[in-house]
């Protein structure tokens, strides 16, 4: 018989989730003080655009019941998620307030609880707070962990756009566990969740909240290598990046994933953890000089590198009109934090241009981070963005644009009009009608 789940946080993963383990027959309790959340789910709609999401919450709506009463979701399950923000601080490492406020909700039910319950933090987490949210737990419960309930550490590897998928394919499994009871019940869980078979790394609090934050440090290590090797190959007579990288990537020791020349990472979750990741080795007398000089590279390439080309570009040809194509940090998701879009665009409009900024998702939350609008047009579509510019800079890989033909920026744009693509999406070749510049390439 399968347990009985609850998902404390109702955001993109915590409706994902949700929607998810019903999918594959679990009855599951989700529960969060957002009013409006809870009447959307329970009505089998979903409050949160994540591809997929929308689909299974409607399809599986018998397996799924919203509320904001802890009692109840926390008496009515066998084993709790909590999926809630873990926000930066000023000085770079995580704030627990969130989990910790509802750990000690969870805690007082337990109190009066007489079966076995698991609680699995989902949050991302530093290395010392699982320790700090277990003695919370046995607070204010009275109760004991590993004896009278579980505590496990289960963080996500999931990208923004590909939720669902990356929920159901996990690259690993990876367990902080209080104990093996409790590892052995989100193990089950997993297994009988997911469609593929990964390895599952089962192991302490401290060696599996390292394991998160230094997973995405190294990936930012991986991006920021990939675009230095693209500004050299930019400057290397027959530089190609995407050559470089393809070969690098065949080789076993560094492999294929993040190593692509393009623009520089952003979205809620690398630049923070790759901060946190540095700041949390101080707590243990360590420094992370790589980390660090990762993220003033990182900077450099979306603060400078780019913006400086573009400004180049327009200055050679005599124009003060730019398009640019993609605002959001990545496709399939409107999030635009620490967008490597917007970061350009906020250097650009220091200077005396005109920008024509078009996204199908994050138009909206763009306005939010863009610091002066009076230079700034926003289009409502690629087309109308592309209309009367010289120049259009690809930011975002979306598949829309994608589907942009040469004759679509020939007729929209002034003649022999310049693309510069910053994710190389397309097989065009400069003539005499366009003039296509491909990012890790040499010009």
């Amino acid at each position: 018989m399968k347990e009985k789940l609850s998902v404390f946080g109702l955001g993109k993963l915590g409706c994902t989730m949700l929607a998810c383990f019903a999918s594959k027959g679990w009855q599951v309790i989700g529960m969060d003080v957002n009013k409006l959340s809870v009447d959307t789910i329970n009505k089998g709609e979903s409050p949160i655009y994540e591809p997929g999401v929308k689909e299974l919450i409607s399809k599986y709506k018998d397996n799924i019941s919203a509320t904001s009463d802890t009692e109840h979701a926390v008496i009515n399950s066998d084993v709790s998620f909590v999926i809630v923000p873990t926000p930066s601080t000023k000085d770079g490492t995580f704030s627990t307030d969130f989990v910790e406020t509802v750990a000690a909700e969870i805690g007082s039910i337990l109190r009066s609880k007489d079966s076995y319950h698991t609680v699995v933090i989902t949050s991302t987490v530093l290395p010392g707070d699982m320790k700090l949210i277990q003695n919370l737990l046995e607070k204010t419960s009275g109760k004991k962990c590993s004896e009278d309930f579980g505590l496990c550490y289960n963080p996500d590897f999931i990208a923004l756009g590909s939720v669902v998928r990356d929920f159901l394919n996990p690259e690993m499994i990876l367990i902080g566990e209080s104990d093996k009871k409790a590892g052995n019940t989100l193990e089950n869980i997993h297994r009988n969740l997911i469609y593929n078979n990964p390895n599952t790394h089962r192991m302490n609090f401290y060696n599996a909240e390292l394991t998160k934050i230094a997973l995405n440090s190294y990936c930012t290590l991986k991006i920021t290598f990939a675009n230095t090797l693209a500004e050299i190959c930019e400057k290397m007579p027959g530089g190609n990046v995407d050559q470089v990288t393809d070969a690098l990537g065949d080789d076993p020791r560094i492999g294929r994933k993040y190593l692509k020349g393009g623009l520089s990472y952003g979205g809620p979750c690398f630049p923070r953890d790759n901060r946190a990741f540095a700041k949390s080795a101080e707590k243990f007398g360590c420094t992370t000089p790589l980390a660090v000089r990762t993220d003033q590279i990182n900077d450099y390439h979306r603060n400078e590198r780019i913006p400086n080309k573009l400004l180049a570009l327009m200055k050679e040809h005599k124009t003060n009109k730019l398009s640019i194509l993609g605002l959001s940090y990545k496709t399939d998701t409107q999030l635009v934090e620490e967008s490597a879009a917007i970061s350009i665009i906020n250097a650009l409009i220091k200077e005396d241009i005109q920008l024509s900024i078009y996204d199908p998702a994050g138009m909206e939350e763009a306005k939010k981070d863009i610091t002066d609008f009076d230079k700034v047009h926003f289009a409502n579509s690629a087309k109308k963005c592309l209309s009367g510019a010289k120049i259009c800079f690809i930011a975002t890989p979306w598949q829309e644009f994608k589907t942009l033909s040469k004759q679509d920026f020939l007729q929209t744009m002034e003649k022999k009009p310049i693309i510069f693509d910053g994710w190389n999406i397309y097989s065009f070749e400069n003539d005499n009608d366009i003039n296509y510049i491909r990012i890790g390439k040499e010009s």
